[in-house]
């Protein structure tokens, strides 16, 4: 009777071991993003970046990666011609 209870006793915590990464990885995928179209139109309502943070559910350096300027585009310099 022992045995029966030590093995419904490993196959609970072997249960939750085996769920609980699952679970929470699902959790991770289902969380749904926030497009830097969402944040700029939030941004130009008037609102701050503090409050987009909060009512959007985004980091500060979401915002920060979607109201930033681009970086200018630099081409590659040609060498001069020898004549």
């Amino acid at each position: 009777m022992k045995r029966i209870g030590v093995m419904v006793v490993a196959a609970a915590a072997t249960a939750v071991l085996v769920g609980s990464p699952a679970s929470a990885a699902h959790k991770r995928m289902a969380r749904a993003t926030v497009s830097c179209k969402q944040i700029k139109d939030a941004i130009a309502a008037g609102k701050s970046e503090e409050d987009v943070q909060k009512d959007l559910n985004v980091t500060a350096t979401r915002v920060k990666s979607c109201t930033a300027p681009a970086p200018a585009h630099r081409g590659k310099r040609r060498a001069a011609k020898k004549t």
